[in-house]
């Protein structure tokens, strides 16, 4: 994993004593609220009793009276309606909330879903296909607001269109009946964060005239939608979400209910987090893998085995989708082992032979997540190869590929996460031009945010109470995370065969026990009685009856590194590999001296060591040192004295012949790198 910048949020806890106080708040959870940024009475009412606001009038929605009039119209008319959606969670929930609401008033309807192969959106194949079924007035949920052209043509063909969005507005309206989307310049809805299935939602509390009735009966769909479409977790999506959580836990839909038994869910814990690892990763990968429609019939259905059998294939489906992804994870990765030369870069680019449109999004943020550095997926099919990028906070990949426009044919998306195409010829000229552009930005570090720091003996399951206090967790409010610093580590336990590992640590009197998932003791690179920090959150664990608190671990580091002098020690040493001009340093690049003291305590560790961070840290010289503890092994690799493994291990060779520090090429350009 990537070494991350721990920034540990500030707290005025009197401010947070005082609202704790006031409103009979857990003190803990109060804490938590204010180092979020809570900071007035207003925000702390309206978020620990989310239920107790007001949904703001649908109305309040630019053209929501002509959405109203226009499909009153078409269901007393019974004109055919088609609703058009889109195939990620989102535009799932907002399609089957929809046209749920349509059977409820016996409209004629129908609906359509694209697959990932047509692309999202509206194209005047799609609208030719809802002509040749009849349709005289299209819906559309979570899309349209930018098909200026393709609402022109519908029109042509003597259809209508009600347009319900939530993607950001371009230069253009479509000249439709009606066009319902918060981002309106002229939209004076109060609450402009709603996720697709919000916005559709909002649309049925107009045409129903009520919103009380319509929460109890698709709060859940609006929840599901609102999670896995990652918007902000305030406001009325906070409201929304919470009374769906408790709807699909008190009178649960067949489907919803199937897929949580085949997930083996039932049993356990449901909340907000739940339906962003459960629900939504099952309901996008059927769009992913193939047809959104399964997705559809399931949220639709109203049988229980039918749903059972649904459930049983979005299952099959989920696991070809992790398949599928970690395939191409692992491809990408040993494509930067075969070109070692590309790790300098400061975007990293990857592209295969009919890599799966469908899961090379998610192939980028573990790509993020590993190496720290912004990365394009890119996979080549034909006469085009088309890609997906992720980034960090901080460097925005629109403007990263706004600087390669003359080289892509074509790109879009936002700060964090974009699509693009480009020829397979370009995808070099590409790959060096993005580059070439990251370079004269200063590129962020990827950033691990700590709630706030823990003394490991105040941890007890009242803890748990204050968490629960500030759920759901989401985007904007995410599951806290806690600082654990300078806990000694006792001992490693493998779990579940070696696929996991249970942390035994200490600090003064106090020991807890923290599971690290996914990582097997053989690739913890800590050996026992390293001094530790750890970023972990706090589950409930409830065994016979009985609840404990489960510390999970989100990244762990030596404390003697935990400085930012690391992180820019770390960037040099980049920057040096690369060629790039540094400012000269005092012992930057390590002089034959270092090198020896580097081969010696390799020596007095019995020929190996974990990892170059141990070695720093067992040299006793701070962060700053790991540039030329760095240099000094790939000197020590280069020469043969020592070869370094793929997990990060570092052994002494054999080799016995004297060889001279002098004929190390790394050393020399190194220094060459010096200003």
């Amino acid at each position: 994993m990537a070494v991350k910048q721990w920034i540990v949020s500030s707290c005025d806890k009197d401010l947070a004593a005082h609202f704790a106080q006031k409103y009979s708040l857990n003190p803990f959870a109060a804490l938590l609220a204010v180092s979020r940024g809570l900071r007035t009475d207003v925000q702390i009412e309206t978020f620990f009793h989310p239920d107790s606001v007001t949904l703001s009038d649908p109305f309040s929605f630019r053209d929501m009276d002509k959405a109203v009039a226009r499909i009153n119209d078409a269901i007393d008319r019974f004109e055919r309606i088609a609703v058009f959606g889109d195939y990620d969670a989102d535009g799932v929930t907002a399609t089957a909330l929809l046209c749920a609401y349509l059977a409820m008033r016996e409209a004629d309807f129908f609906y359509m879903l694209p697959d990932r192969l047509e692309g999202y959106g509206l194209n005047k194949t799609v609208i030719d296909r809802l002509h040749e079924q009849g349709a005289k007035l299209v819906i559309t949920v979570d899309n349209g607001i930018n098909a200026v052209e393709e609402t022109a043509y519908a029109k042509s063909l003597g259809m209508d269109l009600v347009i319900t969005d939530h993607h950001h507005v371009g230069d253009e309206l479509p000249d439709a009946a009606a066009v319902v989307n918060p981002h309106r310049a002229d939209c004076g809805a109060p609450f402009k964060e709603l996720a697709g299935v919000g916005v559709a939602f909002k649309l049925v509390c107009a045409l129903e005239g009520d919103d009380e009735s319509l929460l109890d009966e698709f709060s859940d769909l609006v929840a599901i939608g609102t999670v896995a479409d990652v918007v902000p977790l305030t406001g009325e999506n906070r409201t929304l979400v919470r009374r769906g959580v408790r709807a699909i836990l008190d009178n649960p839909r067949p489907g919803i209910l199937a897929m949580r038994e085949s997930a083996g869910n039932l049993d356990k814990p449901f909340n907000s987090t739940t339906v962003a690892f459960t629900l939504s990763p099952r309901l996008n990968a059927a769009g992913r893998m193939g047809s959104a429609m399964r997705a559809l019939d399931i949220l639709l259905c109203e049988d229980e085995d039918t749903a059972a059998e649904l459930a049983q294939i979005m299952e099959q489906t989920n696991a070809k989708r992790q398949q599928t992804e970690t395939e191409i994870f692992e491809l990408a990765q040993a494509q930067l082992l075969e070109h070692p030369e590309r790790m300098a870069d400061p975007v990293l680019v990857c592209s295969g032979e009919s890599w799966h449109p469908g899961v090379i999004g998610i192939v980028a943020s573990r790509m993020v997540e590993k190496f720290g550095k912004p990365c394009v997926i890119l996979s080549r099919c034909g006469d085009v190869a088309r890609g997906s990028g992720r980034s960090l906070e901080g460097f925005s990949l629109y403007d990263a590929l706004k600087a390669c426009e003359d080289v892509l044919e074509q790109f879009g998306g936002h700060t964090l996460a974009a699509g693009l195409s480009v020829k397979p010829e370009n995808i070099d000229l590409f790959r060096r031009t993005i580059n070439d552009y990251a370079r004269t930005q200063e590129m962020p570090f990827p950033v691990q945010h700590i709630d706030m720091r823990l003394n490991p003996r105040v941890i007890n399951t009242e803890i748990l109470d204050a968490l629960h206090a500030l759920e759901p967790f989401g985007a904007s409010n995410p599951k806290p995370v806690f600082g654990l610093y300078a806990m000694r580590l006792d001992s490693v336990t493998p779990l579940a065969g070696g696929k996991h590992i249970r942390l035994n640590l200490s600090k003064q009197d106090a020991r807890i026990s923290a599971v690290r998932f996914g990582v097997s003791p053989e690739a913890f690179p800590f050996p026992a009685g390293s001094i530790l920090d750890l970023a972990v959150s706090l589950d409930a664990n409830v065994y016979m009856g009985e609840t404990r608190v489960s510390i999970l671990v989100k990244n762990v580091r030596f404390s003697a590194l935990g400085g930012d002098d690391y992180l820019q020690a770390t960037r040099t040493y980049t920057q040096i590999k690369s060629g790039a001009r540094v400012p000269y340093a005092e012992g930057l690049v390590p002089d034959r001296a270092f090198v020896g003291d580097v081969y010696k305590l390799l020596r007095n560790l019995g020929g190996s060591c974990r990892s170059t961070d141990e070695l720093c840290v067992k040299l006793g010289k701070g962060g700053s040192a790991i540039c030329p503890v760095l240099l000094a092994v790939d000197a020590l690799c280069e020469l043969r004295l020592a070869v370094q493994e793929d997990d990060g291990t570092v052994r002494l060779t054999a080799v016995r012949e004297k060889v001279s520090l002098d004929d190390s090429t790394v050393l020399q350009s190194a220094r060459k790198c010096l200003q």
